[in-house]
């Protein structure tokens, strides 16, 4: 079975700097991996140890972001995989996903992907989803638990955890799965696997490896306020219709509405 696991670098919270044009300015501020995509690792890894196989981590950034990738194979990750192209340097999250399917496509052998909920960064929660839809590969979000992960029959399930319910799902592999914090406790790797690993250069896969030509992000073409939200409502109680109806009459009245 191999199961990939997209990481995404992101600043630490305490660090962030914003742009005029409020944009993240990354400049010489401490990348971390992204919180939930710690626990994608962790996921990946439960079910790698279960069926075997490869457990590849997969970024797309610059060369700073290997020292991250190889705190992931101490974690346990058996591969890892790189895109760093100066064209990848500003897409927007439906490019990136484009970016990583190509990517996906590649290794050709690929049946489960995790990813983390959201970036901590952006905030979108858009990457999973658009990952299954480049792929046309199933997908569950917010999930809190995998339930089952079986290779021979190609099928999963797991528990979506929604704002007001927990939903059990089943899909179909290949499948995309983002996850929740709450799925796990990621294991932190030990000084003799960080050791191991130090040396280690991961591949790494350009825009003409991968295939594609130009990429064209969405464009922000202009940024505005949103209007206030509308004040709430009263509600006009009394003891019957005729009541209620003077009542809000006198409101109307004394707010000079009518």
């Amino acid at each position: 079975m191999h199961i990939v696991v997209c990481l995404k670098q992101v600043p630490r919270d305490n660090s962030v700097k914003i742009n005029p044009d409020l944009s993240i300015n990354a400049d010489g501020i401490e990348k971390i991996i992204n919180l939930f995509d710690e626990y994608a690792i962790e996921e990946g890894l439960v079910w790698h140890e279960k069926h075997g196989g490869k457990l590849t981590v997969l970024s797309m950034g610059s060369d700073e972001w290997v020292e991250q990738i190889r705190r992931a194979l101490a974690m346990g990750a058996t591969d890892s995989l790189l895109l760093k192209d100066a064209a990848f340097a500003k897409l927007d999250t439906l490019a990136a996903a484009k970016v990583v399917a190509a990517a996906i496509q590649k290794l050709g052998d690929v049946d489960l992907v995790f990813c983390g909920r959201n970036s901590t960064d952006d905030e979108s929660g858009a990457f999973a989803p658009a990952l299954a839809r480049t792929l046309g590969w199933a997908q569950a979000t917010y999930v809190g638990k995998v339930l089952e992960v079986d290779p021979a029959a190609q099928q999963l399930s797991a528990e979506r955890h929604l704002e007001g319910e927990i939903e059990t799902v089943s899909a179909s592999l290949p499948a995309v799965v983002s996850v929740i914090k709450d799925i796990n406790s990621p294991r932190y790797p030990s000084l003799l696997k960080i050791k191991k690993v130090a040396k280690i250069t991961p591949p790494v896969w350009s825009a003409a490896d991968l295939g594609i030509g130009t990429i064209t992000p969405v464009t922000t073409i202009s940024n505005r306020v949103p209007p206030p939200p509308r004040p709430s409502g009263e509600m006009v109680d009394g003891p019957d219709a005729a009541a209620k109806v003077k009542k809000l009459v006198d409101k109307l009245l004394e707010n000079q509405i009518v």
